[in-house]
């Protein structure tokens, strides 16, 4: 029997061109290179690969010379688990970087690899799957998130909130779901017309508290039942804690919900993804 040939997720390796001065930072270009992707400068040659990050906007330098010369994408991102602060906000690099040369994991346009391995792959590894698990327990443990500032002595609000997640204006994985800012206007209403009588706090994003990018909601929007939440609680006691979340492009532990509507979650608290 010939050799199956490898899997739409295979991830290609070899020397990679990029034209990105982040991901030319010393740990980022010792983490690549760790990973089989050392980094080249110049022009890619056919098949050759070009390295650029997500949906940044810089991402269409590396698009531009990838097509004009038949060579193949890799988008990197910042891993789930990335630091104590953001990277804006004094949180250097990321732990771990997520490649793809599929998509964009929040990017509804196209099938991410992660998509493709959820979707596609047997899964019948049983070691990989208790790595997963025992990894899913850890991080559940050690009350970890994307962006960990946050005080885990601080005690979380009484429960039986609404909570409504804001995110940065501008961010990629809010402008590639379609996502306009009237929406983040009608998650709030939403949240007070369907729950009366029940408190509705807002989750300001790390970015957003660190002065480094502005979300959708401000001051001016904390009024009777509403209010900000900007103390470094726990974002996984916060989810515990709320009887509802409101939540746009990007939930926190999901990649994305519908373009053209907020969604609601009722279900049980997920990993943050952007706490």
């Amino acid at each position: 029997m010939a050799p199956e040939g490898p899997a739409p997720w295979d991830l290609p390796k070899g020397p990679l061109f990029v034209y990105n001065g982040g991901l030319m930072r010393r740990p980022l270009r010792q983490m690549l290179a760790q990973a089989g992707w050392p980094l080249r400068l110049g022009l890619p040659r056919q098949g050759d690969l070009v390295g650029l990050w997500g949906a940044s906007p810089t991402a269409w330098r590396a698009e531009t010379i990838a097509a004009r010369r038949a060579a193949r994408l890799i988008r990197f991102e910042d891993a789930f688990l990335r630091s104590l602060h953001p990277g804006r906000g004094g949180g250097g690099a990321p732990l771990g970087l997520i490649p793809d040369h599929l998509g964009v994991h929040f990017d509804p346009a196209r099938p991410s690899r992660l998509e493709r391995i959820l979707a596609e792959a047997p899964l019948d590894d049983g070691d990989l799957l208790r790595r997963a698990h025992d990894g899913m327990a850890r991080l559940a443990a050690l009350d970890l998130s994307k962006y960990n500032a946050h005080d885990p002595d601080l005690p979380p609000p009484p429960p039986g909130y609404v909570l409504v997640i804001d995110q940065l204006r501008g961010d990629a994985s809010v402008r590639l779901a379609g996502v306009r800012a009237h929406i983040f206007r009608e998650m709030l209403v939403f949240a007070q017309e369907e729950h009366p009588g029940a408190r509705v706090l807002i989750k300001t994003h790390p970015e957003t508290i660190s002065g480094q990018r502005p979300g959708h909601y401000g001051p001016e929007d904390a009024q009777g039942r509403v209010s900000l939440l900007a103390a470094p609680h726990s974002p996984r006691a916060l989810l515990e804690g709320r009887s509802r979340s409101i939540r746009s492009a990007r939930r926190w532990g999901s990649r994305r919900s519908s373009p053209a509507t907020a969604r609601a979650s009722s279900a049980s608290p997920s990993m943050p993804a952007g706490a």
